[in-house]
């Protein structure tokens, strides 16, 4: 999707489409504004929130379209966003090649200029995004694929600003679901690390470990899930920003290319949506697709940003590990396998060893998709977020709501970490049957982030299977990107 800032509208381009909220007239300038008059008239024009109205107007653009964004006290960055993706759908529908959005800052209702300037951008990036499969025949040429958009009225630099980080992240999104969506054997560890690599330039650093300098490193954790496949794992290292930087972030991502369960397998029913256990992986390389596209410009320049990923499969195989194997991760800590199919918390406690030995982290924050027991607690619209420290966490739930990606903290006690203790070592990878299944997960990660601040993402509910809302309708949503890059912004 091509999007740009326009200065004036054109009443040469192919469709016009409007923002409108319930009551409120656009002021327009004098082509369209006789457009809108016409087709007010008509008593066709809708403004309910994503409703859309199309006309063919005598004299201006061949297509005249509104989008509704309801009452302008109800506008908020949610319907912005969603109302671009709908002026984008109605332009592919009509077979337009290209056209122009008008905004006017009196419709932008709780979002400033800025905000608005981003919402609108991932709206119509979003909203446009499909995933391209592999087939015999090379897709057709898409419309509705080039939009100008016109701010008539309001703040256009602030606006201009909040436009092109929108773009950036809406970019930064696509290429994470673009890799999400990809089936496990064609997004293997080492397509993920290749990945990786292409994205190191214009400030971004990137090395992958191979399974020598993970066995070197004495990451048994990692490893023992990678056993059962016969695909490499692949530990990926992403730096931005100078060593000498008064705060480093480290920002870790589960990477389960593809999740059999192991030994303890899972049911055969959807087994092939574990291709989105990776979708932790994805929110980090997303973020760093970003930083190399400049979303840092103008942000924290004090501040160095790590990421790390550990990709693998969990496989059934002659060498995969068993439940009751004895695994002993980077950092020491024994680790009883009970349950072979809890093996991301095994991949993020090696990486998060690794990031406490290697960069010392102001603070840490791992996104995984990570339990079921997340869906059951908060659904695929909200996502997990548990910690050892309140301002990190509070950080990341301010991000999630700028990002429009809302997190719910869970509690993580001491009483869920004494549950996660074993008898024949020093911790086990499932708390035995209590329950609160995402918050042991969490509770066991706690054990290796140890002082440092830290935050546990479980993203298992919102990577996949959420309520079509015009700018995401199925697949891998790429969630958390965005709220990544709201949160090292600070």
């Amino acid at each position: 999707m091509k999007i740009r800032l326009q200065q004036s509208a054109s009443a040469k381009t192919e469709m016009s489409v409007v923002l409108v909220a319930e009551g409120d007239a656009p002021q327009l300038p004098a082509p369209l504004s006789a457009c809108w008059d016409a087709a007010k008239s008509t008593g066709d024009v809708k403004t309910d929130a994503q409703k859309a109205s199309v006309f063919h107007p005598h004299a201006g653009p061949k297509r005249f379209g509104c989008v509704g964004l309801g009452k302008r006290k109800d506008v908020d960055t949610e319907r912005l966003r969603r109302a671009a993706a709908v002026a984008q759908a109605i332009a592919e529908d009509r077979g337009v090649r290209s056209f122009e959005l008008l905004v006017d800052d009196a419709m932008f209702g709780k979002a400033s200029a800025e905000e608005a300037g981003a919402a609108i951008a991932e709206g119509l990036v979003l909203g446009a995004y499909r995933y391209q499969p592999p087939k015999k025949d090379d897709p057709k040429p898409r419309k509705g694929q080039d939009c100008a958009v016109v701010l008539l009225h309001g703040d256009h630099k602030a606006f201009a600003a909040g436009f092109a980080r929108g773009e950036i992240g809406a970019e930064a999104t696509v290429f994470a679901r673009d890799l999400e969506n990809m089936a496990g054997n064609l997004c293997t560890p080492t397509v993920l690390a290749n990945a990786a690599k292409k994205l190191a330039g214009n400030g971004v650093k990137v090395k992958v470990l191979d399974k020598p300098a993970l066995e070197k490193l004495k990451m048994g954790a990692f490893l023992g899930v990678a056993k059962g496949s016969s695909e490499p794992p692949k530990f990926i290292v992403m730096e931005y920003g100078p060593a000498s930087a008064k705060e480093t972030v480290c920002v870790i991502g589960k990477g389960l290319t593809f999740d059999s369960g192991g030994i303890s397998i899972k049911p055969a029913a959807k087994m092939d949506e574990m291709r989105y256990d990776m979708c932790g992986a994805g929110a980090v390389l997303g973020l760093f697709h970003a930083l190399k596209n400049g979303a840092h410009k103008g942000a924290k320049q004090n501040r160095r940003i790590i990421g790390l990923i550990a990709a693998t499969e969990n496989m059934v195989g002659p060498e995969a590990q068993k439940p009751g194997d004895i695994v002993r991760a980077m950092d020491g800590h024994t680790i009883e396998v009970l349950n072979t199919d809890a093996e991301g918390r095994l991949v993020l406690c090696d990486a998060i060893a690794y990031a406490k030995k290697f960069y010392k982290p102001s603070k840490m924050v791992d996104l995984a998709t990570l339990t079921g027991a997340v869906v059951v607690a908060l659904g695929h619209e909200v996502a997990g977020v548990l910690g050892n420290d309140q301002k990190l966490t509070d950080e990341l739930i301010a991000a999630g709501k700028a990002a429009d990606e809302p997190l719910w903290q869970l509690p993580l006690w001491d009483v869920h970490k004494d549950q996660m203790k074993s008898k024949f070592a020093d911790l086990a990878n499932i708390n035995g049957g209590q329950g609160g299944g995402t918050i042991a997960g969490a509770a066991f990660l706690s054990f290796f982030a140890g002082d440092t601040p830290w935050a546990h993402l479980d993203i298992a509910g919102t990577a996949w299977g959420g309520i079509a809302k015009d700018y995401y309708r199925s697949g891998a949503s790429g969630t958390a990107v965005r709220t990544l890059l709201a949160f090292v912004r600070g």
